[in-house]
């Protein structure tokens, strides 16, 4: 038996998941810990992959069948339409992080306000304000300041960092200072 990756149709994981159950079919939906939302009532645990659900099974087997056939899966992810198993031990490692995260809660390495710096992608270097999580995933809003407004931004939570110390003119001296994005007359 290996570990396959199902796709799901939109917001039907948790059902593929108990149909699945239901069936015999081992499955696994990886839940973590939601980021607590104050404009709206949310769900204490959210997906960790929104819109797929891990299955074990055998390839041409009657547990595949049920599988492929389940209502809400859309199909397995492979290449030429032949399923791919998933590598030895991504599950077990998956789990582990999963019960890690579920331990410790949810929490936010940043707090809002706080100033940030992008470490990648096409904002690099660019200083930025902190606003929020925007999913359990790891999608956080910062608002950089361009044209003398502070416009937000959605990225990863991996392509920021704290940013460091007050910025003086002598760090300025050493090309330590953030960059600004300004398109304004000056």
């Amino acid at each position: 038996m290996q570990w396959f990756a199902l796709k799901t149709q939109p917001k039907r994981e948790l059902q593929v998941s108990a149909i699945l159950a239901h069936r015999g079919v081992e499955a696994y939906f990886p839940l973590i810990p939601a980021c607590p939302r104050r404009d709206r009532l949310s769900a204490a645990h959210a997906p960790l992959f929104p819109g797929y659900v891990f299955s074990r099974l055998t390839l041409g087997t009657n547990e595949w069948i049920a599988t492929r056939s389940a209502p809400g899966v859309a199909y397995f992810l492979g290449a030429g339409g032949v399923p791919s198993p998933l590598p030895d031990g991504l599950i077990d490692g998956i789990r582990a992080r999963v019960d890690d995260r579920m331990r410790e809660g949810w929490r936010s390495a940043f707090k809002r306000g706080e100033r940030v710096v992008v470490d990648g992608g096409p904002f690099k270097g660019l200083e930025a304000i902190f606003d929020g999580v925007v999913s359990p995933a790891g999608r956080v809003r910062i608002l950089l300041q361009i044209v003398n407004r502070q416009v937000p931004v959605v990225l990863d939570v991996g392509l920021i960092e704290r940013a460091g110390g007050a910025w003086s003119a002598q760090s300025a001296t050493r090309g330590n200072r953030p960059l600004q994005l300004s398109l304004g007359h000056g």
